[in-house]
């Protein structure tokens, strides 16, 4: 919510939350990557403690798309719940399948709306189910130092 995100749902372990739906909104690619950077710092301050007390660290990857996609109450007339659905959607959760631990990978749509103010890592193309190409993605790793923009600050 610092962000300005919406929580679609949580499905499993996922939690979906869309930028720029509802409502439109300017620099949403930016929020996300940043509200996803953010999560991992958080994270990683969660999982020292949980280390020094004897357990077990929580790992979670981020998948992160740009695109257009259908909103809004969506079910059957018993039951409806707000929510997206289109292809974008779906590449998001695929992308979710592909990143590992500790990575936020962006698509290369998204990479585009963010580069000027988010350092991301390119890494090799995927395939993703469903689609005919590869597609390219990236590791975002932090954000743009707007002073210097070859500096960049990562998460801890």
């Amino acid at each position: 919510f610092k962000y300005e995100g919406t929580l679609d749902k949580f499905v499993g372990d996922e939690i979906i939350a869309l930028f720029g739906a509802p409502v439109a909104m300017e620099h949403a690619e930016v929020k996300a990557v940043q509200c996803a950077l953010d999560m991992m710092q958080v994270l990683s301050e969660f999982n020292r403690v949980r280390v020094s007390e004897g357990q077990n660290e929580i790992k979670i990857g981020i998948g992160t798309n740009t695109g257009m996609v259908v909103t809004g109450a969506i079910g059957s007339s018993r039951a409806r719940q707000y929510t997206a659905i289109g292809d974008a959607m779906n590449t998001t959760a695929r992308l979710c399948g592909v990143a590992q631990s500790g990575q936020i990978i962006l698509s290369e749509a998204t990479f585009k709306k963010v580069q000027g103010q988010i350092a991301a890592v390119p890494l090799p193309p995927v395939r993703l189910k469903g689609k005919a190409d590869e597609l390219r993605i990236y590791n975002a790793v932090g954000t743009r130092d707007r002073r210097s923009p070859g500096e960049n600050t990562r998460p801890a």
